[in-house]
């Protein structure tokens, strides 16, 4: 989902990986070269991508119900997809139809599909849609058994009736499973946060935590790029990703406070319209501000480390070109795979719902 930032391409130093030359990002935390403005081009690009493609997000979490679902299942696929790519360029023998049917399934069994299921009926009471909720979430527990068992034994059989000689059976074997989970689940999370939703209800419930993960996740992504871009100098984790440096990191994290702070924050009072649109701050304790922004920050940046960690083992520098400027979905995604279940987690223990 987050399109506002990322890496790019400008002024790409290579860095010596022990398998061979893959182009690495410089000394900026998302790319860039330590101590230089972006390039002002690549920046354009940047820019206007995001503005073409946040909007079908932000409307698809607005609407909810079948749009939200739909959105959903779209970026999970393109995620999916460009994951399964990336592990068949390490030599992995990947059975993605029956990884794209076992995330189809978890999708389907996931709190996204269990909002649409409710919200199909007309009920006006914050109360009674919340048991709703529950009701259908308890009665799905048998189905979610029996997708947890597939996602093990499916893929198992169908790597058996591959004829091809090969050592690379159990890596295919843990990667396509692990590529269900890992893109389809964790996102899931975007899903189980839009349930906290209600009637009359529009930024205080669900739609207001999953602009928080978004907005919080692009937010750092975009401070960290361009601190990093400028002031760049200490590496965080360079046998991972050369181009990442603790000075993009705080840039990234002074950012993700300003929004968090802004969404507990009543702003109904000094932006003329938002009462229009029932805008209430997020029930986030003063006392949380910091440790919430902190966990998204260290979640957004583990994240992006555990997908370039599969980039460069790939030896790939983007999932693939679909954003300009950007990388591929799963370029996009991967700090929501983790910050989504970090606020979900985080708001369910604030709120006592969270399981």
């Amino acid at each position: 989902m987050p399109v506002a930032s990322g890496r790019s391409p400008i002024k790409k130093a290579r860095a010596k990986d022990p398998r061979g030359s893959i182009p690495t990002a410089g000394p900026g935390f998302r790319g860039g070269t330590a101590g230089a403005h972006p390039v002002p081009s690549v920046v354009l690009v940047r820019t206007l991508t995001a503005f073409l493609a946040a909007p079908p997000v932000l409307l698809a979490v607005w609407a909810g119900g079948a749009w939200f679902l739909l959105g959903l299942a779209i970026i999970v696929s393109a995620a999916l997809r460009e994951f399964y790519g990336l592990a068949r360029r390490t030599g992995a023998i990947v059975v993605a139809p029956v990884g794209f049917f076992l995330a189809g399934s978890l999708l389907l069994l996931s709190p996204g599909a269990e909002l649409l299921l409710v919200s199909l009926g007309d009920i006006s009471d914050a109360g009674a849609f919340r048991s709703g909720v529950i009701e259908v979430l308890n009665s799905s527990a048998g189905q979610r058994e029996l997708v947890l068992t597939l996602t093990v034994v499916a893929p198992l059989v169908a790597l058996l009736f591959r004829r091809e000689a090969s050592r690379d059976r159990l890596t295919g074997w843990a990667v396509t499973v692990l590529g269900a989970w890992y893109v389809t689940w964790l996102l899931g999370r975007v899903g189980a946060l839009r349930l906290l939703d209600a009637p009359g209800e529009a930024f205080s419930g669900g739609r207001g935590w999953v602009f928080l993960v978004l907005g919080a996740t692009w937010a750092f992504d975009t401070g960290a790029y361009f601190v990093g871009s400028r002031f760049g100098r200490t590496k965080l984790m360079p046998w991972i990703s050369p181009g990442k440096t603790w000075e993009g990191a705080t840039g990234g994290l002074l950012l993700t406070l300003v929004v968090v702070w802004l969404a507990s924050v009543d702003l109904a009072g000094f932006v003329p319209g938002l009462t229009a649109i029932d805008w209430r701050p997020l029930p986030i304790p003063v006392l949380h501000i910091f440790p919430m922004a902190i966990g998204i920050a260290i979640a957004a940046i583990f994240g992006d480390l555990a997908e370039s960690m599969v980039k460069r083992d790939a030896g790939a520098k983007d999932a693939s070109g679909f954003f300009p400027g950007h990388g591929g979905m799963f370029d996009r995604i991967d700090s929501v795979l983790f910050t989504a279940p970090f606020v979900y987690y985080y708001a369910g223990a604030l709120l006592g719902t969270a399981g």
